[in-house]
Order: structure tokens, then C-alpha cells, then sequence
């Protein structure tokens, strides 16, 4: 972990203010915020979608392509190698969106009790430069000992840089050299703004965030707990079997999460590719292209995945400290939190039912009502469907365990912490693609309308079966180098596929191409299979280019959404998009802001006192630095604080950030000071240094002390701190 304090939110506002040059001026985040600021008392938080959506359109003109580890050293936005953000942008959106969570013109007078930190790391496949999980944390008033994490990821990697560097090692396998590296660059999302993958989960970050806020200001109020804002960085790059690597979420939860009874999370919430969800509807209308069930078609489906209440193949039990002994540990507070979220959700459907009177229009103007009919445009009155019912919660958004472990979240599940990804379309037959259940796999394995999660773009299918895309024949087992098919169209050696799905996808390449069917020959793989497969899930050529294939524009994610490139003018978004936006939102402040999770309590009158130490889990060290540069006074101020540590060892230290080294293995109980005059507050930290063995002392989670235990550190402080 390395922190960037003072010095670092000037260098963030300096950069705000440079990226602020290449925004439009109305969609700047101090100008959407505080034109959407409430004023009175407020039940609970509400999104601004207007904010939401600028800030999204914003940084996605802005901030392109966004390669983790390859735009220079983020410790000094003047290294020769941070590019432009028209080529990598992303050092520029990481200051920018940090930016917009620690200025008060953006967040208004709460926005001064939060502290930027960064948090390097190097991840693997020999990148030159280092990522960067960077936070934004406000402490808690009454239990800051206690986190709730809201995130994103940041990166897009369009190109992995592994694969691209196998250009110059001459080799020119199909699978491994050349071929593969050149499939990756034409296959890839290089020249996207990334507006689903990626910044939709961003901007929502900083809707909900200012929503928050918002809300405590309007009530006088303050986070009971401490609010985490975090980019869990390097999600993107292919691993050589395909998958995703999501190397900062890992190295977050591995690394940043300490060991003692202090530090623990209630909540993560994860905010994923978000905009082709509830409600809105395939390209704005509910009879579009090739509508092959002839009756009509639901909305975008919203998928909602939450830490499992039990292990699964996913999250199995394997012993102490496996995944699944994990989650089976602290089952009761994941049971609270899963009626929690289910609960936030359906009061989220009833505020925005509310809002837009239960309808959602349907924006698309042509309409088809009938398969192979020719588009007949719509009278000119924008027709609607009934919309944010109970049943369509159900339908549409209902909670599940996560089953495939896919996205960020499998690190903090697998620490057994409650919590949730929410995100948009994948690619699943059985939620998103509008068939029938007697239409084929093969079929299905090219969607009318779906979203090609692994080259990060949008893809418009025919309704019929591309080619080389089919599925399996017969099961196949791990080490298989022969798979059945049904259908060998198009297939040739050679050619690189992708096979299964979710989860248990693997790349391959065709060695040989034999006859169709159960029955047949099959197909003969360059390699063994890694893992088992079922009968009947896609095979599909990686090179193949579906019709229609676009990039992750914001005019597309409006298309998709809505029918449409944007609104009435091109800044502003579809109401199908915007509303598909906002929901999700709008429920995880709710959740967020609920009693258990940050709660609320009144405007502290006394300094705000919480510090974080390098290593967060000093397991190998005796050397431990503590950093209080998170504390505040009531006002939100730093300057003039004073800083007393009890390191529980005996020893005392003053300073704002302190280095000390212990005598041995200890769970140290360690106590800060921060105020002036006779006005202090104070925060305990069990750290366990070293690797101590035994029992932690029983000190409450939240941080806090006894009466007696506050007079004595009180009065140790004010006299430790005299000058």
C-alpha cells in the first residue's frame, strides 16, 4: 500500500482541472453535482441520473481505451510515457474520478472528509508500470472500525500486452505467436470508449457517492461507518486460456483487508457493465429485428449477484479457510445482507415507479410485429408498458448467488463478505436471447441482439446460426483432445475457438475438422481440453465477425438501449439509458445508506479520528507505519490537527504519519489521538504484527473505547501533544 495525501490531492485537482479542458464545460462533475444538489429533508438517497449520465458521456469522449500498466508511471503524471487520453486514459480518469469524490466544488462540504489513497501493485505478463487500486475512504463517526466498499473497475485493456508482445518472439503458432497476437488486436476493442464495459460502473461510483452525500447533508447527518469508495484496477487482460484476470480486485482482498477485528468489511457492492439492463428495452422497443417468438419481447435483463448463502461449485468448502468454509462462517450476516439487498430493491422499483408513474415508453420508432414484416413506423405517439412492478422485479432483477465467479467480486466472496455485482448483459441464452425453448443452441449461440463480453463490444445477430459457431455434441472430459460437434460448417484446421461457457470457457485451436454429430468424428484440438464439458454448449470460431459487430461506443449503448445514437441532443441520453442507469443506482444507495451498512448519525461536533497502516497486513514485518491522514475536524479540516499513538507496547509517538517497530509477534492494540486543545477523537486498531499466534484481544469491531479508557487516552493526548 502507498499512500498519496496532501501532496497528492493537489496533483488531483491540478489534474481535474487539466481534464476539465478536453470536457464539455456543461457536463463537468462540479457543474452536474451541484445543479442536482436537494435542498430540505431527504427519506432517502436519490441518484441525479442527469449527473449519472454526463459524467458517463463525459469520460467516455474523454478517457479512451484505458491499458492498466502501460501509460507510464502513475506515481508522475509527467513521465514521457503517460500518453494522451485520446490513446490511454487511464491516468487521467483515475485522477478525474478521484477528483470528483475529494473536491468540495464537486461533493460539497462532506466531500472534505475524504482522503485519497492509492494502492500500487505490478501485475503479471511483464508489464512495465505499475496499476493502481486507488480509493476514496470517509470514516466513519461512530464505527469506523467497520468498511462498506463500493467499486468499479477502471480498465479496459483492448490489446493484453502479453499476447502483443509474442510479435516480436518470431514464434507463429496459431494458439501462442503471431496469429494469436494479431487475432487479439483485430478481435479487440481498441478505439472503444469502453461506455458499458467499464465507465458504466465508474459513473455510477460517483452518482451514488454524491447521492449519499446529498442525503447526509440534507438531514445533518454523517456516515455511521466508513464509506470505501474504490477502482479495483487491472480487471482486464486474457489469461492464455481467455478469461479475464482480475488481478486488483485479488491483490485488494489479499492485501488491503486487515487481519485483526478492526478493518472488516459488512458490504461489498459491485458495480459492473451497467445500461443494458431493466427496463429498457432491446433497441427501445419490445418488436425489433427478426423477433423470432412472434408475440414480443421483455426488457434487458438485470443481473444481481450476491455472495452465496451456501458454498457451491464456485465457492466450494475444501477445508478452514477455503471459500466455502468462509461464507459458511459468517452465513448469518450474509443471510442479512441478501434480505437487505432484496429489500433495497424493491423500495428502488417502487421510488422510480413513483417517479415515472410504473410506465417505461418505447422509444424506437419503427415497429415489427411479425417475423420477416417490413418496419412500419409508430403514429407518432411514443407508446409505453407497464413497468417496476413486483413482477417485473422478479423477472427482471431478482437475487442469486453468484454461480460462475467471474467478476471482481470472486475475491471478496471467497474472503466470505457479504455483498453483490450488479451488471447488464452478459452472454446467456437463458436471461438474455428472446427464443423459444424448442429454437437450437446453435441458434442461440448467436444472439439477435447480445453483448460479446469477450472482445468488450456490441453485437447484432440475424436470428440464424453464424458460421463456425455451433455446440457440442456429446460430453467431453478434461484431457479430451477429440470433441463431437453439431455442425462442422466452416470449421477449418487451424482456426481458433472458444468452447463452453461462463466460467468453464477455454480457448483452443482446431488441429483437425471431421464429421458432424453425436455419431461423428468431431473435431481435433491442438491441445488437451483443461475442462469437462457438457453436451450442447457453443463451440465458435474467435475469428469469426458476427453481423453487425460494434464497438462500445456511448451512441451504441444508447442504440441498444433505446433505439437511438442519444436524446434530443447528442449530450443527452435516451430515456431508455438513462433509465436503465438510474435503478440500479438509485437501490444500492439505498442499501448503502441502510443501518447496517453506513447508517447515519448526526453531524459530529468533535474531530472525526481513523488512521490505516502500511502493510494493511503486516504478516511478515515487525515494522508498521500508521497513517491518520484520514482524520478530520467537525469542519472537515486537517490542518492544525495534532496526533498522539498509544502503541499498546508501552511506547507513545505524536505525528500525523508515524513508522514503529515492535519487539516481537503481537496483536498490538493501537490507539490514536487526533484533535486540538481539549477536543480530541479516537480510534483503536488491533494490528496483528508479525504473525502472532493465539487470540486477538476482544476489541469491538467498530474501533471505539469504555468512559475510562477514553479519559485516560484523552488526557494523554492533550498532554502528549502540548507545544
Amino acid at each position: 500500500m502507498q499512500a498519496n495525501r496532501s501532496s497528492g490531492r493537489r496533483r488531483l485537482l491540478i489534474a481535474a482541472g487539466a481534464v476539465a479542458a478536453v470536457l464539455p464545460l456543461c457536463l463537468t462533475g462540479s457543474a452536474t453535482a451541484a445543479a442536482g444538489r436537494p435542498t430540505g429533508q431527504q427519506a432517502t438517497p436519490v441518484v441525479n441520473p442527469d449527473y449519472l449520465y454526463g459524467e458517463l458521456y463525459a469520460m467516455a469522449k474523454a478517457f479512451s481505451y484505458r491499458v492498466s500498466g502501460a501509460d507510464g508511471d502513475p506515481r508522475n503524471p509527467a513521465d514521457p510515457f503517460n500518453v494522451p487520453p485520446t490513446v490511454n486514459g487511464w491516468q487521467e480518469l483515475i485522477g478525474y474520478w478521484a477528483g470528483q469524490l475529494t473536491d468540495r466544488r464537486a461533493g460539497g462540504d462532506l466531500a472534505a472528509f475524504a482522503t485519497r489513497a492509492d494502492h500500487y501493485f505490478r501485475r503479471t505478463g511483464g508489464y512495465r508500470f505499475d496499476s493502481d487500486d486507488v480509493e476514496v475512504t470517509i470514516p466513519g463517526a461512530s464505527c469506523p472500525g467497520q468498511r462498506v466498499l463500493l467499486a468499479a473497475h477502471p480498465d479496459e485493456t483492448p490489446v493484453p500486452t502479453d499476447i502483443v508482445g509474442l510479435i516480436d518472439s518470431g514464434t507463429t503458432s496459431g494458439t501462442t505467436g503471431f496469429g494469436a497476437a494479431r487475432r487479439h488486436i483485430t478481435d479487440s476493442n481498441l478505439g472503444n470508449e469502453g461506455a458499458y464495459d467499464g465507465l458504466s460502473g465508474v459513473a455510477l461510483t460517483l452518482a451514488e457517492y454524491h447521492a449519499l452525500l446529498d442525503w447526509y447533508r440534507a438531514n445533518g447527518t454523517y456516515p455511521r461507518r466508513t464509506l470505501k469508495v474504490t477502482l479495483l484496477d487491472a480487471s482486464r487482460g486474457k489469461t492464455a486460456t481467455g478469461l479475464f484476470t482480475r488481478e486488483g480486485s485479488r491483490y485488494y482482498a489479499d492485501n488491503l483487508i486487515p487481519a485483526g477485528p478492526q478493518g472488516q468489511y459488512v458490504l461489498f457492492a459491485n458495480m459492473d457493465s451497467l445500461g443494458l439492463d431493466y427496463p429498457a428495452y432491446h433497441l427501445g422497443t419490445e418488436f425489433y429485428w427478426n423477433n423470432v417468438t412472434g408475440g414480443g419481447v421483455g426488457p434487458w435483463f438485470t443481473f444481481v449477484k450476491a455472495t452465496p448463502t451456501a458454498p457451491d461449485p464456485a465457492y466450494p468448502d475444501t477445508g478452514a479457510g477455503s471459500p466455502g468454509a468462509n461464507i459458511t462462517a459468517n452465513a448469518a450476516a450474509i443471510a442479512q445482507a441478501r434480505a437487505d439487498l432484496q429489500a433495497a430493491i424493491a423500495a428502488g422499483f417502487g421510488q422510480q415507479g413513483a417517479k415515472y408513474n410504473f410506465a417505461m415508453p418505447l422509444e424506437n420508432p419503427l415497429r415489427y410485429n411479425q417475423s420477416g414484416q417490413a418496419p412500419n413506423p409508430y403514429s407518432g405517439v411514443v407508446p409505453t408498458k407497464p413497468a417496476y412492478g413486483a413482477a417485473d422485479q422478479a423477472a427482471f432483477s431478482p437475487v442469486r448467488d453468484d454461480t460462475d465467479a467471474l467478476e471482481d467480486e470472486q475475491a471478496f466472496f471467497d474472503k466470505g463478505i457479504p455483498g453483490f455485482t450488479v451488471s447488464g448483459v452478459k452472454n446467456s441464452d437463458t436471461d438474455e436471447n428472446p427464443y423459444a425453448a424448442t429454437v437450437s443452441d446453435a441458434t442461440k449461440a448467436t444472439p439477435v441482439v447480445g453483448y460479446a463480453g469477450n472482445q468488450t463490444t456490441f453485437q447484432l445477430g440475424n436470428g440464424t446460426p453464424q458460421p463456425g459457431m455451433t455446440t457440442t455434441a456429446a460430453t467431453t472430459a478434461a484431457g479430451d483432445t477429440t470433441v463431437k460437434v453439431a455442425a462442422v460448417t466452416n470449421l477449418a484446421p487451424g482456426q481458433p475457438v472458444f468452447i463452453g461457457t461462463g466460467a468453464d470457457t477455454e480457448y483452443g485451436q482446431l488441429a483437425s475438422v471431421g464429421t458432424a454429430g453425436p455419431d461423428g468424428t468431431g473435431v481435433t484440438l491442438a491441445a488437451p481440453l483443461a475442462r469437462a464439458h457438457p453436451s450442447g454448449v457453443a463451440l465458435y470460431v474467435n475469428e469469426n465477425q458476427p453481423v453487425g459487430y460494434l464497438s462500445d461506443t456511448i451512441e451504441h449503448l444508447n442504440y441498444f438501449a433505446a433505439g437511438a445514437p442519444h436524446g434530443r441532443q447528442p449530450q443527452q441520453p435516451t430515456e431508455g439509458l438513462k433509465r436503465a442507469l438510474e435503478l440500479p443506482a438509485q437501490w444500492t444507495g439505498m442499501l448503502l445508506a441502510g443501518d447496517n451498512y453506513l447508517g447515519a448519525v448526526p453531524r459530529p461536533d468533535q474531530p472525526v479520528a481513523y488512521f490505516e497502516t502500511t502493510p494493511a497486513r503486516p504478516d511478515t514485518t515487525l515494522t508498521v507505519t500508521f497513517d491518520a491522514g484520514f482524520s478530520r475536524d467537525a469542519n472537515g479540516n486537517a490542518k492544525g490537527l495534532k496526533y498522539f499513538w498509544d502503541f499498546g507496547d508501552g511506547t507513545q509517538a505524536v505525528g500525523q504519519r508515524v513508522t514503529h517497530t515492535f519487539a516481537g509477534p503481537t496483536f498490538a492494540d493501537v490507539k490514536l489521538a487526533a484533535g486540538r486543545g481539549r477536543d480530541f477523537g479516537l480510534y483503536r486498531q488491533t494490528v496483528a504484527v508479525g504473525g502472532p499466534t493465539g487470540t486477538a484481544p476482544a476489541t469491538g469491531a467498530c474501533g471505539t473505547f469504555t468512559p475510562d479508557e477514553s479519559a485516560r487516552l484523552t488526557a494523554a493526548a492533550r498532554k502528549g501533544t502540548r507545544s
